[in-house]
């Protein structure tokens, strides 16, 4: 009794992890949620001339593979809507935000994904603070040396300006949701 049970729970183990490695294989065919990839800018897109629901497309830079799978050949192109326009105003530059929802391979296979452009900025792309308008000089002391004043900026800040991204510049796309590839 003492022999056969060590074997028999060699042979249950086995069995558990062939059945987890064959659940891994049928997974692993999907870009899974949180995945980035780096996405080229074809056309310009600017606050000025884009508007709520127009349509935006990238090009995928490079080939992303899954194990030996090649699941987002370069090349694709992918396809997104300007969710959200801020314009500018004082103090800060304006700001847009794209959600991605198509994307189609060179060899002409379409998906359907849901993800963002991605910023550290609440995925807005551009936003920026601008910088001050007024500043006011404050004495500087050091020991030992002579006082010097130095510019402290006010409160005051420009007029903010439009964003524009430019043909050939490189964003992030992230992946909100696992996208199975055929």
């Amino acid at each position: 009794m003492r022999k056969l049970f060590p074997i028999i729970f060699l042979a249950f183990f086995i069995s558990v992890m062939c059945v987890r490695a064959e659940e891994l294989n049928q997974q692993g065919n999907a870009v899974r949620q949180g995945t980035f990839i780096k996405v080229m800018v074809p056309e310009e897109i600017s606050t000025l001339t884009s508007d709520i629901g127009d349509e935006v497309w990238f090009i995928n830079t490079q080939d992303m593979y899954i194990y030996e799978t090649n699941a987002i050949p370069e090349n694709t192109k992918i396809y997104g809507e300007v969710e959200d326009v801020k314009e500018p105003v004082q103090g800060r530059d304006a700001a847009l935000k794209i959600r991605i929802y198509k994307m189609i391979t060179p060899d002409k296979k379409v998906y359907r994904i849901k993800g963002h452009i991605y910023s550290d900025n609440d995925n807005y792309i551009g936003g920026k603070e601008t910088a001050a308008v007024y500043y006011r000089k404050v004495p500087h002391y050091n020991f030992r040396l002579k006082p010097f004043l130095q510019a402290a900026p006010l409160k005051v800040l420009e007029m903010g300006r439009h964003t524009i991204v430019k043909p050939g510049e490189e964003l992030f796309l992230i992946f909100e949701e696992d996208v199975p590839i055929k």
